[in-house]
């Protein structure tokens, strides 16, 4: 990953408004990490970027190539659960190209408002199968000659997602963390944040962690690691509130993110939705449970995380906390039924 053209890319999200992430401690998670206090939690907080989600990045990049292939006004058209649709929506907005976002039939309204708000036309299917939407996405591409912008299996949305990140991460925190939870769906997130760690820690004894987490309910990258290749059609195993991680990894998505993480953790749909409700009310935080998934290992136990870390030095975890675009009904809904387990320890 070239430091040069990160630093391209930042200079891009600077002129449209992006912000560089929020790098927060969390203390009271603490505890949560590792009995004795010796791993220091910080949440890097994506989720206040300004669709509402860190897909943002990645849609700018791609979006600019395409403007200056193909001109001003140019048609593009995304596919996804609704942030990656957002992020081409606002990108398309700031560059001048018009957009439309097809969506599955169950995106939440809060994802589709948003989207409709950046001016891109909403395309709901009949399907809440990811990758039935994607096909969908790419005849309506090749129908209104419009570029289809996948997040699936271009390398600039690793270096826009995850590395630009990762290099902010390091910046804001003075060095790389030792372990770092992120969202796992496509791929780009988890492995850009691991490219940049590497590049900075390379020729050095130091071994950041970056691990990715999934729901269960498509768990593409973990069955994929176990069968050591690409699910590129992952089996959804019933319905999930984390939509944003549905569908399976490509090839080449599958090559590069075995190479640069340390593996993938799974989460139930309980534990999402209970990392959802300790957010919201221990934190003061809503975040929608594609971005949750990352805060449920803290929560529900985190296995080998701990002999990841710098043995009996303290270390630092980040807990990549990604998107906010969760119905607030549905938030309520799940306040009533969901908590992180009693026998966890106490907060400090």
């Amino acid at each position: 990953m070239a430091l040069e053209k990160v630093q391209q890319i930042s200079r891009r999200f600077s002129e449209a408004n992006l912000r560089e992430v929020p790098l927060v401690r969390a203390s009271d998670l603490d505890r949560r990490a590792d009995l004795t206090g010796k791993i220091r939690v910080w949440l890097a907080l994506e989720a206040l970027q300004v669709t509402g989600s860190f897909k943002v990045r990645g849609a700018l990049v791609a979006l600019d190539a395409i403007r200056r292939r193909r001109g001003q006004g140019a048609r593009v058209v995304a596919a996804g659960a609704g942030n990656h649709g957002a992020g081409v929506a606002y990108a398309a907005r700031i560059l001048g190209l018009a957009a439309a976002i097809v969506l599955p039939r169950g995106a939440p309204r809060a994802k589709r408002a948003r989207i409709a708000s950046y001016g891109a036309s909403v395309v709901l299917t009949a399907s809440d199968d990811h990758d039935d939407v994607e096909t969908q996405a790419i005849l309506l591409a090749k129908e209104t000659d419009a570029a289809f912008i996948s997040l699936h299996d271009d390398p600039s949305f690793a270096a826009a997602n995850g590395a630009s990140l990762g290099f902010e991460i390091i910046r804001a925190m003075g060095g790389v963390p030792d372990v770092t939870f992120a969202p796992f769906g496509s791929g780009g997130l988890a492995t850009g944040l691991a490219y940049a760690f590497a590049d900075q820690t390379e020729g050095t004894h130091e071994a950041p962690a970056v691990w990715g987490v999934q729901s269960e309910a498509s768990p593409a990258m973990a069955l994929s690691l176990e069968r050591g290749e690409a699910v590129e059609r992952s089996p959804l195993r019933g319905p999930t509130i984390a939509e944003g991680l549905e569908g399976g990894i490509s090839k080449r998505a599958f090559e590069r993110a075995r190479e640069a993480i340390a593996g993938v953790i799974v989460a139930t749909e309980a534990e999402i939705a209970g990392a959802m409700t300790y957010a919201y009310r221990e934190m003061g935080l809503v975040l929608e449970g594609s971005a949750a998934v990352a805060l449920s290992p803290l929560l529900y136990g985190m296995p080998g995380i701990v002999q990841a870390t710098k043995g009996e030095n303290e270390s630092d975890l980040v807990v990549v906390l990604t998107g906010r675009n969760v119905d607030r009904d549905r938030l309520s809904e799940l306040g009533k039924t969901s908590e992180p387990r009693p026998d966890l320890p106490a907060s400090p």
